[in-house]
């Protein structure tokens, strides 16, 4: 009777521990395949870097180049928008960053546009002060505004018109890029790479209920617009 029960005592201590080791190993599983994913992104993100540093940089130094022979100031506050532009393209200070630093990003990306195209694009920026120092994950806006101007208002013969806004809706942060050529059209390919990118990071960090959505009336407008949740300040 006594060997019965340590027979049975066994089985069950060896059917736990077997449960038990799966389960571990399950959990390890699941920890790689997270840590694996969030690798990738990242590695996602870097490769998108550095597509976008040499053809912007590139015609960043055309421009200056063109605008120094007829306003040697405006040149030295293009340089200074360069400047700006790449410091925060290359050393982000940490994963998160405020509304207010995207921002000054996107307009240093912008200002030197504007000089490219001169009369041909016309930006307008309304973030309200109540939301600058909302925290989203860093290299969010620039993509999408350089989409808006790469594939919508630089294939305009007439003015092209980008606005970028911001707003609060309950316990999201609602963005909107809009541009005036409503040339939107869905790709899977490296050509909607950026935008892409910062749909998927936006879901794989928040969930399904965060991400891009795109509205666009042809030749019109197309208005893409970021949800992501409120963070209530520490």
């Amino acid at each position: 009777m006594y060997e019965a029960k340590n027979r049975l005592f066994s089985s069950i201590n060896r059917t736990l521990g077997e449960g038990i080791a799966q389960l571990l190993s399950a959990q390890i599983l699941a920890g790689q395949y997270e840590r694996q994913k969030a690798m990738l992104t990242q590695s996602e993100i870097k490769l998108l870097h550095a597509q976008v540093n040499p053809h912007f940089l590139f015609n960043a130094l055309n421009t200056i180049k063109a605008v120094i022979r007829r306003d040697s100031e405006q040149a030295s506050q293009l340089v200074q928008y360069l400047s700006t532009f790449f410091r925060k393209n290359l050393k982000r200070p940490s994963e998160f960053v405020t509304l207010a630093d995207e921002i000054e990003h996107v307009n240093a990306y912008l200002q030197i546009e504007k000089a490219r195209f001169q009369s041909r694009l016309q930006v307008n920026i309304a973030i309200p002060q109540e939301l600058s120092q909302q925290q989203l994950p860093a290299f969010t806006l620039q993509p999408i505004v350089e989409n808006a101007i790469k594939h919508g208002t630089s294939q305009l013969l007439d003015t092209g018109r980008v606005a970028i806004s911001a707003r609060r809706e309950g316990q999201h942060l609602m963005l909107e890029i809009e541009d005036n050529a409503g040339l939107y059209q869905p790709v899977t390919n490296a050509s909607g790479l950026g935008m892409n990118l910062v749909d998927k990071r936006l879901r794989e960090r928040f969930g399904d209920d965060y991400g891009i959505s795109v509205a666009c009336e042809p030749d019109s407008y197309t208005r893409i617009t970021l949800r992501l949740p409120w963070r209530d300040e520490a």
